[in-house]
């Protein structure tokens, strides 16, 4: 069970205890009056000069907070923008590379081009020569 206030042991070698100093009894004297300040009357002039400097530190606070958030509001219109610009650059690479496609372009060639596929026999090569002296 414990005891409200009650300490702990500490009676163990080389640990002894401090006994407690008793408060000083207090000396009842007579209470001088302190002569009161009288409270200064504050200026009208550094009054408005407070006020002043309050509200243009208040109107350039607003002006700064506005100015980032117009900011903050430009860069997420661009981050959206570049996006766009990303995603459309891919449906480019796309379509480049289909349009390169061999069967595409054969498509395209006999469709739109009205081209016929050459028959084996009508390609022939040129002889090669090893020789540096003909031309």
């Amino acid at each position: 069970m414990a005891v409200i206030g009650a300490r702990p042991a500490t009676r163990s070698i080389g640990i002894t205890r401090r006994p407690r100093s008793r408060p000083r009894p207090v000396a009842h004297h007579r209470v001088r009056s302190v002569p009161r300040r009288r409270a200064r009357p504050i200026s009208l002039a550094s009054l408005l000069v407070t006020i002043a400097a309050m509200a243009t530190l208040g109107l350039f606070y607003l002006s700064q907070s506005t100015h980032v958030a117009a900011v903050g509001y430009q860069i997420d219109r661009l981050e959206q923008r570049v996006a766009d610009l990303q995603s459309d650059q891919q449906q480019l690479l796309l379509q480049i590379g289909q349009a390169q496609s061999p069967t595409v372009i054969q498509e395209r060639a006999t469709s739109e081009l009205k081209l016929v596929p050459l028959r084996r026999s009508a390609i022939g090569f040129a002889p090669t020569s090893t020789d540096p002296t003909v031309k």
